[in-house]
């Protein structure tokens, strides 16, 4: 019996025990409790605004095109003939030199005949002349002696009265002098010559093959002079203005050419809301058709502030740190610089949150640490 109670009171005491020291191990330390019930504030990093003056900066791409660039279709018909530097893609010419060349012997062979019709009409009004019109006799008759069928035609005589100008016209002469110029002019269009100095970039012809009238002969380009059309938003058209200097790169970005804007468009593409702004360039390295990049620098942008676009929050706002404390600052943005972002509405000597903050709202308290 006494050892049945010795047992009992064993498991009490040892019962006793472990409750004992459970409950003085979950007792609270006032230390780690005061700890926890102060809020602890988040550290964020921050930058300090100073205004400065920056250009406003913009990147476009576009496709080059010559400055001069003609189309070149055949107003006469006749057989292609050789000439010095053959008219194929790739050849170059001076300005003024041969590009095309058409037979033309039959109808310089008409325009002769007409010269001489002309001849005669006048060696046979002369006789009649002498005695109507004896003061313009001598004139008329200097001008037969100075015609010539292998020679284009001279400007007729002044006449003297209108009675002698009536008389004239009575033997068709007027008639068959402008037929004569009207073939001399059409004559010049069996030679194209090069209006500037370029480079073919399309022929569709070969010699000996017949041409025809309004067949197109091929394509001919300035190869010097080019202008890039670029797009710009409508809203940044009054930080650009002609005459500014524009950087130029290859796609590789090896090679990088100087233009400056010529032009700009005062009409806004309604589709895109941009404007259209056209870069001239002049360089022997480029090709009609090349890819450029563009990187403009315009008007300067007054007390403005550069921060990273993703500070920017919606509707326009940043957050600013004051008292400890966030608060929403609104902003204008001006330009887009890369992943920069050019704001105005800041003041010397604010406080701006230095990066992204999950959860944040105004009046949310904050350490600042400098950035």
């Amino acid at each position: 019996m006494k050892g049945k109670y010795s047992i009992l009171l064993g498991v009490l005491f040892i019962t006793s025990g472990i409750l004992a020291f459970t409950f003085l191990n979950r007792k609270e330390d006032p230390a780690t409790t005061e700890a926890e019930s102060e809020p602890v504030d988040l550290e964020v990093k921050t930058q300090l605004v100073e205004l400065i003056d920056i250009p406003y900066r913009i990147q476009a791409t576009g496709t080059l095109q010559a400055a001069e660039k003609i189309e070149l279709f055949s107003e006469v018909q006749g057989i292609l003939e050789k000439t010095a530097t053959p008219f194929k893609m790739g050849n170059k010419f001076k300005k003024g030199q041969v590009l095309i060349a058409l037979d033309s012997k039959e109808h310089e062979a008409q325009i002769k005949s007409s010269r001489s019709d002309l001849m005669n009409q006048i060696a046979a009004m002369l006789p009649d002349m002498e005695m109507d019109y004896p003061n313009g006799f001598r004139k008329w008759e200097v001008y037969l002696e100075g015609l010539n069928v292998n020679q284009r035609t001279p400007t007729l005589p002044v006449f003297s009265s209108n009675e002698e100008k009536l008389f004239v016209s009575g033997k068709n002469i007027y008639n068959t002098y402008f037929n004569i110029k009207n073939g001399e002019e059409r004559l010049n269009k069996y030679t194209l010559r090069a209006p500037f100095d370029g480079i073919v970039t399309e022929s569709n012809v070969r010699v000996g093959t017949l041409i025809r009238s309004g067949q197109k002969i091929g394509e001919f380009v300035d190869d010097s002079r080019f202008e890039l059309q670029l797009s710009v938003p409508a809203s940044e058209n009054r930080y650009l203005k002609r005459g500014i200097a524009v950087d130029l790169n290859t796609v590789d970005g090896l090679t990088s050419f100087s233009g400056n804007i010529t032009r700009i468009n005062g009409k806004i593409n309604q589709d895109t809301q941009s404007i259209a702004i056209v870069v001239e360039v002049d360089h022997n390295d480029l090709k009609d058709g090349e890819y450029l990049l563009a990187k403009i620098e315009g008007d300067e942008l007054v007390d403005v502030f550069s921060l990273d676009n993703s500070l920017i929050l919606e509707n326009n706002h940043v957050y600013a740190i004051e008292n400890e404390k966030l608060q929403l600052v609104p902003v204008e943005i001006l330009n887009y610089q890369g992943d920069m972002v050019i704001v105005k509405g800041l003041k010397n000597g604010m406080l701006l949150v230095g990066e992204k903050i999950a959860n944040a709202y105004p009046g949310m308290p904050v350490k600042p640490v400098k950035g």
